[in-house]
């Protein structure tokens, strides 16, 4: 047969040169040239000139983890420059997403006479144009779709307004990184760190510049052991990207999901603080905040009749007893199960419109079938593959209807799973570091399943059958959770999971987590 390696990679489509250039070790150098940013220098020379003339600055975010972590960035990149600035994360329930007129408002009976939005901008037109009127001038920080036209600003700086533009996908974070690598005149690793984690967490594709953030930053991560994310890790240490994407992100995201007032101005605090005792409070929040979201998440997943979805194309649904913040999880959920893109909306307690949040697949892209029924929808804002909207309420079935309609016009590309077809000795140590090398792994570079023949009547079961166990070589043993099925005691199945190291055994043994059985 043919090596392990040599199969690996050409289920990801790669030769060796390109994997030793995807493994290859990196450092802060292989980062990319944040002159590569149209107009980062323009916004630095107006910040500059703010700190020279002693004027306030605001900085202002988004209520997610991407906007939480950009904020952070930019709060901490002029604590180091020992001037201090204003920031606002508006609350999701309060105040909606983006800057708003009437927060300029605000912001200028305050005395701010410059704003840095970081993850978001681009769409909130009215409000910068406010602003230009009322003498502040605000530089827009945002990697979200462009339409046909920019706001009234001083400068932008965006992913998609670079030099040389690889049209690559770039989160907030990484921008208001690369515009603290220009004020501070090095590269911070921290900030590093906060914009590896953004990365990750608004799913951008892992390849190019993201891919090199996100390795160099889990492995300072790593060795600096941070106290934010050790204690968001429950001061187990960062491991690999699993640690941001399923452990650290989810956390920091409950904040803009659960809290309906603007306590979601406590992960800038979290982040950029320095006082141990805040921190700590802050943590505390962080987790009762994320655990009260997984529980009326869960309880809401548990009654989804998947079966109603049969024959759509693209799904919509509403649920109108949940919180805003929480329908783009259950979404998630629906996406994952029905491989379907899907809406699930819910009803906007102060407007009375549907809110919605929106997931999609390859070959539909939101922005472009969202651009074909303008006429059924009051707003949208997001990226090809997720996003939300906001639509009359006596407009959903029509909605449904015409969404479907259009989405029959393109070729759906559903999520398919890498599997790496393997002896039952392949199932090693080696190759197991060897999948490995090519972490991280995420959106658009998922990691590889394995596939096993496994014979009937070795598997045992646990629970009343509710569990599959067993022993796939003396180094290697299988486990998967809620399989309810008896397979036999004749023939063979075909297991499908992924390798971790063994949590129960000491050494060197491998643990097999089965997700799929054929």
């Amino acid at each position: 047969m043919e090596s392990f390696l040599n199969r690996l990679l050409k289920l990801y489509k790669i030769d060796e040169k390109e994997y030793l250039n995807l493994t290859r070790n990196l450092s802060k150098d292989d980062l990319e040239d944040y002159h590569n940013f149209s107009n980062i220098e323009k916004a630095k020379d107006r910040i500059f000139q703010a700190i020279r003339n002693n004027e306030k600055i605001m900085i202002y975010g988004d209520y997610d983890c991407d906007g939480i972590t950009s904020t952070s960035i930019l709060v901490n990149t002029f604590n180091s420059l020992n001037y201090p600035v204003g920031y606002y994360i508006p609350s999701r329930y309060i105040d909606g997403y983006g800057i708003t007129y009437e927060m300029v408002d605000l912001i200028k009976s305050k005395g701010y006479s410059l704003i840095i939005t970081v993850d978001n901008g681009v769409a909130q037109f009215e409000a910068l144009s406010h602003a230009k009127e009322l003498g502040i001038d605000v530089i827009l920080t945002d990697h979200h779709e462009i339409k046909e036209s920019i706001p009234e600003c001083y400068t932008i700086v965006h992913p998609m307004l670079k030099v040389n533009n690889l049209k690559l996908p770039e989160c907030g974070a990484y921008v208001a990184f690369n515009l603290s690598r220009a004020l501070l005149g090095y590269t911070d690793d921290y900030l590093l760190c906060l914009a590896s984690l953004a990365t990750i967490s608004d799913m951008m594709p892992l390849i190019s510049y993201n891919r090199d953030i996100v390795r160099i930053g889990l492995d300072i991560a790593k060795r600096s052991h941070f106290e934010q994310f050790d204690l968001l890790m429950g001061n187990k240490g960062i491991e690999d990207e699993k640690s941001f994407s399923f452990n650290i992100a989810p956390k920091v995201n409950s904040l803009g999901r659960v809290l309906e007032n603007r306590q979601v101005n406590k992960g800038v605090e979290f982040f950029t603080s320095i006082d141990k005792s805040i921190i700590l409070e802050d943590a505390r929040i962080i987790d009762f905040t994320n655990e009260k979201r997984k529980f009326i998440s869960n309880e809401a997943v548990k009654k989804i009749d998947y079966t109603k979805y049969e024959g759509k194309s693209f799904i919509i649904d509403r649920i109108d007893d949940i919180q805003e913040g929480l329908i783009g999880i259950i979404a998630n959920k629906v996406l994952n199960e029905t491989n379907k893109p899907c809406i699930i909306f819910t009803k906007n307690k102060k407007t009375g419109d549907l809110k919605g949040s929106a997931r999609s697949l390859e070959g539909l892209p939101l922005v472009d079938i969202f651009a074909k029924m303008e006429e059924l929808i009051i707003q949208f804002g997001g990226h090809a593959m997720a996003g939300g909207i906001s639509i009359k309420e006596e407009n959903f079935e029509k909605f449904d209807i015409r969404i479907n309609e259009l989405a029959s016009e393109y070729t759906i590309i559903p999520k398919k799973k890498l599997i790496l077809e393997c002896e039952k000795d392949e199932l090693n140590p080696d190759n197991y570091h060897l999948i490995k090398s090519l972490s991280p792994f995420g959106e658009g570079f998922e990691e590889t399943y394995l596939s096993i023949e496994y014979p009937c009547n070795a598997i045992s079961y646990l629970q009343n059958g509710k569990h599959i166990k067993g022993n796939i070589n003396n180094i290697c043993s299988f486990i998967g959770f809620n399989f309810n099925k008896d397979y036999g005691k004749s023939g063979s199945v075909k297991l499908i999971g992924k390798l971790k190291n063994d949590d129960f055994r000491k050494g060197n043994y491998l643990s097999f987590v089965v997700e799929e059985v054929l």
